[in-house]
């Protein structure tokens, strides 16, 4: 009878255990699945968070390219403002269960006049056409809140330098220019250039056929003839980039050697 009793009794005893397993990987089971609930919500939150905030920064920067070129070629400077306000506007409207809101500042400094610079009529060889545009971006959702702060920059810079020889008519000059397109410090292609020089009355007068050789990498070597009797040829280059962006750079050039 008493090994009966120790019988049952162990019986009983891992019966406890095997139960008491069974509702230890019940508790881990659903735990493991709630966790994995909650990391595959977390995973979406954050993939929406960082698809959104890539989103804006590329439809900043697409309206930022859109006003500065309507602006380089003449346009007012009002569509800078346009633009982003029907930008942020677009998204408040994409996402109405959560308040998705972008403020931005246009500055008015270091050459930037309402978030724009032109910096084109110095003979320093160095034309800006640039704009600047820190925002913030502010997203409030039912289940999490993002706030990011960070900066658009589009600037194409032409930078332009050169001299001219003199052959048997002393009344020709042979003007060779070296010019270099960036886009945010980055060589970039031009789809348009154009030469200008000014003459002995000076009157700008616009280069017909200049020899143009494009080395792939940002930089064009420029070449034409001109007649001045100056002992300076002053040379303006209108470069329009890939991006429809208008930059212009003046130089001076001297006699070589």
């Amino acid at each position: 009878m008493k090994t009966a009793k120790k019988f049952c009794a162990a019986r009983s005893g891992q019966l406890l255990i095997v139960a008491a397993f069974a509702i230890a990987v019940l508790i881990a089971s659903t735990s493991i699945y709630v966790c994995e609930l909650i990391t595959q919500r977390q995973n979406v939150e954050d993939g929406f968070s960082v698809e959104l905030v890539l989103a804006v920064k590329t439809g900043l920067r697409n309206a930022a390219v859109s006003a500065l070129a309507n602006i380089a070629h003449g346009g007012q400077k009002t569509v800078l403002t346009e633009n982003l306000d029907a930008l942020a506007d677009t998204y408040m409207r994409l996402y109405p269960q959560q308040i998705c809101q972008i403020r931005y500042t246009l500055l008015n400094d270091d050459g930037y006049e309402d978030g724009i610079k032109l910096s084109w009529n110095d003979y320093g060889g160095l034309g800006v056409s640039s704009t600047y545009i820190p925002y913030i971006l502010k997203v409030l959702a039912p289940t999490f809140n993002l706030t990011v702060n960070d900066a658009i920059n589009i600037t194409t810079t032409l930078k332009v330098h050169g001299f001219y020889t003199i052959g048997e008519n002393e009344t020709l000059r042979t003007v060779n220019l070296t010019c270099t397109v960036f886009n945010e410090k980055k060589p970039a292609q031009a789809k348009y250039i154009a030469i200008h020089y000014e003459d002995d009355s000076g009157v700008w007068i616009p280069v017909n056929n200049p020899s143009i050789t494009d080395w792939g990498n940002g930089t064009y070597s420029l070449r034409f003839t001109v007649a001045v009797a100056s002992d300076f040829v002053h040379v303006s280059v209108h470069v329009i980039d890939a991006r429809n962006i208008f930059v212009a750079a003046n130089v001076t050039c001297s006699q070589a050697g």
